[in-house]
Formats: C-alpha cells, sequence, structure tokens
C-alpha cells in the first residue's frame, strides 16, 4: 500500500510538471523541463527513458533494456546454481529485491503513462530548441600530423612497421627502405576486418544464446522427468507395501484360525476331563461316607450300589490325548531369507544387463515400455566372460523379468562416453526361480 501510494504521488508529481510545463514560458518553462527531465532520468543509463519503460514491484520505473541488463548477470549466477526461472535483483532506488518470473524482464507490466509524458517531454524540448536560436556548430576535427614533420598530415601507412606516417617520412625519414601504402586502403581493410569480426562474434553470442536456451530446457526436463521418476517409485514401492500387507494379513489369519481350532479342541478336552474329576469326587465323598456307617447290614446294601458305580466310573474315564507335538505349527514355518536378499539388492540397473532385458514376457507383456522397472542382483558371469544375450542372463542368474507400463516419453539422458554404449532407461530386476517350461 506504502508503495502504490508512492508511486501515486510521483505520478502526480510528473502530471503536473508537465501541466506546468505546457502552461507557462521563458525561464518558468525552462525551470519546468529541467524538474520533469530530472523525474524522467533512469538510475541506471543517467539518460531520459527508453521506450518501453517497465515498473518494478516496489513502483519505480527502468528502461527494459537497462532492467535486463541488471537481470542478466543474477540470471547467470541462477544457471551455475541450477536455480531455473529465478532471477533476482535488486532496485537501484529503493535496494527492494525483485524477483522475476520465467519471462524475465518481459513479465514486467509497461508503464504507459510514463512513455507518454516522455512523448510530451519530447515534443516540449523540440519546440523549444525549434524556437531558440541555433548553437553554434562543432568545430571541425583536428587532422592528425606527423610527429617528426611538424604540420605534415598523416597519409599513409607503413607496412613493414605497422604504423601510420607521412609522406615526407617515406622520402627523407624513417621509412625510406619500408614497404608502405595508402591510408585509405589500410582503412577500409581494417574497417572491413572489424566489420567482419562483430559480425562473426554477433552470430556467435547467438550460438551461445541458443545453447544456452536448450541447455536450460533439457534442465528443466531432467527436473520433470525425475519428478516423475519419483512418483513411479513411490507407486512402485507402495504397490509392494500393499502386496507385503496383504501377505501379512492372511498369514496371521491362517495362524489365528490354527490357533483357535487347536484351542477350541484342547478347552472342550479339559471341560471332558473336569466334568470327570468332579463326577469321580462326589463318588469319592459318598463311598468315604459309606465307610464310615455302623451297620454291617445298611453297609453291605449301600456299599454294593458304590462299588458299581466305581467301577463303571474307573472303566468309562475319557482316554482321549493330544498327541505328540500337537502344539507345534510345523505346517506354517517359513523363511524370509531370500526375500530380504531380494529386497536388499532393489536398486536401478546398471551396465550392460539393461541392454539385454526382453521387451515383455508371455503372461506378462511390457504396455508402453521406457523404463524397466525390476529387482536387480548384481552378479559377475561365471569365468568372466560377457554375456551376449538374454537368454544366457537368464540362465545364469536365473532370473524371471517383469516388466511395468512406464512414460510415452523417457527423459533426455547425458551423451555417451566413447569407452561405453549408452543406455536409454534404468530398472528395477526381481529375484525369482526361473520357471521351467
Amino acid at each position: 500500500m506504502q508503495r502504490k501510494l508512492q508511486q501515486e504521488g510521483v505520478t502526480m508529481s510528473l502530471s503536473a510538471d508537465l501541466s506546468c510545463l505546457q502552461s507557462s514560458g521563458g525561464a518558468e518553462r525552462e525551470a519546468a523541463l529541467a524538474t520533469l527531465e530530472k523525474q524522467l532520468i533512469c538510475p541506471i543509463c543517467l539518460e531520459i527513458f527508453n521506450k518501453p519503460v517497465v515498473i518494478l514491484p516496489c513502483q519505480h520505473n527502468l528502461c527494459r533494456k537497462c532492467a535486463n541488463e541488471l537481470y542478466q548477470p543474477s540470471l547467470f549466477q541462477a544457471r551455475t546454481t541450477m536455480i531455473l526461472n529465478s532471477g533476482r535483483f535488486r532496485c537501484p532506488s529503493c535496494r527492494h529485491e525483485v524477483v522475476l518470473d520465467r519471462h524475465g524482464v518481459y513479465g514486467l507490466q509497461r508503464n504507459l503513462l510514463v512513455e507518454n509524458i516522455i512523448d510530451v517531454y519530447k515534443q516540449e524540448v523540440s519546440n523549444t530548441i525549434a524556437t531558440s536560436p541555433l548553437p553554434p556548430p562543432p568545430p571541425p576535427a583536428a587532422q592528425v600530423t606527423c610527429s617528426d614533420h611538424e604540420g605534415e598530415k598523416v597519409n599513409i601507412y607503413c607496412v613493414t612497421c605497422q604504423v601510420p606516417t607521412c609522406s615526407l617520412c617515406k622520402v627523407f625519414g624513417a621509412h625510406q627502405t619500408c614497404q608502405v601504402a595508402p591510408l585509405t586502403d589500410i582503412y577500409q581493410q581494417q574497417k572491413d576486418k572489424l566489420s567482419e569480426g562483430i559480425t562473426s562474434l554477433a552470430v556467435f553470442s547467438d550460438k551461445v544464446q541458443a545453447l544456452i536456451d536448450e541447455v536450460e530446457k533439457n534442465c528443466r526436463t531432467v527436473e520433470e522427468n525425475c519428478s516423475t521418476q519419483k512418483q513411479i517409485v513411490c507407486d512402485k514401492f507402495d504397490r509392494m507395501f500393499s502386496i507385503l500387507e496383504e501377505r501379512h494379513k492372511v498369514m496371521t489369519q491362517r495362524i489365528s484360525s490354527e490357533q483357535d481350532e487347536k484351542t477350541t479342541h484342547v478347552q472342550a478336552l479339559v471341560r471332558c476331563y473336569g466334568d470327570s474329576v468332579e463326577a469321580n469326587s462326589k463318588l469319592v465323598e459318598s463311598a468315604t461316607s459309606s465307610m464310615e456307617e455302623p451297620d454291617m447290614a445298611a453297609f453291605v446294601q449301600n456299599s454294593r450300589g458304590l462299588i458299581t458305580k466305581i467301577v463303571a466310573a474307573t472303566t468309562s474315564c475319557p482316554s482321549e490325548t493330544l498327541k505328540p507335538g500337537y502344539e507345534n505349527l510345523s505346517l506354517y514355518r517359513f523363511n524370509f531369507s531370500k526375500q530380504e536378499r531380494a529386497l536388499n539388492s532393489i536398486d536401478f540397473i546398471k551396465g550392460c544387463y539393461s541392454a539385454l532385458l526382453p521387451v515383455g514376457l508371455p503372461g506378462n507383456p511390457a504396455e508402453g515400455v521406457g523404463l524397466h522397472w525390476l529387482l536387480h542382483l548384481h552378479i559377475m558371469p561365471a569365468g568372466g566372460k560377457p554375456i551376449t544375450s538374454a537368454a544366457q542372463l537368464r540362465q545364469r542368474l536365473r532370473l524371471e523379468v517383469l516388466l511395468t507400463p512406464v512414460l510415452p516419453s523417457p527423459p533426455p539422458s547425458p551423451p555417451p562416453s566413447s569407452s561405453a554404449p549408452h543406455w536409454p532407461s534404468f530398472c528395477f530386476s526381481r529375484l525369482n526361480p526361473l520357471h521351467k517350461k
């Protein structure tokens, strides 16, 4: 808000000076012109603003050309630090930091009001010059004369000594034995060479700028592709996490089912044996009480029934027992060492193996394969002999390659070295036993 009010104040001041300029004359007009000129001076080139005039976020104005000159060094620094689309420079008037987007200075808004005021100012200056007396013409340029012969014009060029000189130096002076040429010819030759050099330098600068644009484009592409590849890696690992979670759930459920089945059976046996023990305890109490009967006839009469019950209880005792090893879970043993080794070997495929991977396998074809995600096990070939086919690779490593869909356009890679082939993609490989067909 403060900068906006400041800009409104500057605009009102410019408008007031312009109104005063148009309505005054004589000394007042010249003073108004001087005041207006001070407000239209660029803080970089110290000249009247050259159109287009851009307005910074801090509400100060700059020539677009001057703003670009400020922007280029910061852009070079951003390039060297691999920070794209983030040029920064400070306003020369208030030192406020200006952050530009990917359009650079061409993304800054033009100040059309200031440009219109500049047009009016230049028109007023032209009118003032037209009505004022003409200044005296500038003095003619001083003629270069010979240092050895006073007043003698330099009009020839000594090719041997490569210095301009005069005709008297060739006839009577130090350049009598030297090869000379007309100064006009040498002037034209040097001018043509300089013009060719300027043209060549301009062409070279254009090529360098084109190279910079291409490198920036490639860098942006690398960032975009890396971001996409990171997302693909995250998706693949999320998929593996979900598979592991599902297998964890299934295996623990099977163990829980086995636990419920065995504990239910054991608890049923415990209840059966418990009921038998309780009945036998009551029978023992009855038999013990009858032993204290003093009347022999009553004892004999009661003991016959107790003896029958005791014999029946003894012969009908539950005989079912648990088999040896009933508590063991031998059917649920596992060994994850192989899977752990496979998980620990997860990596991007490197070296010659990536060039030998097949595009697709029966039952699991690759769709739009540009990047292969596999698990890779680094094993040296037997005997140190190079692997020249995918069949040899599968035979020696016993790998089953799994290919998955990827990006339609793989990211650009750096140029390959002369000693090693260039692999356009990289992948994970998963170690699995080879299915025999």
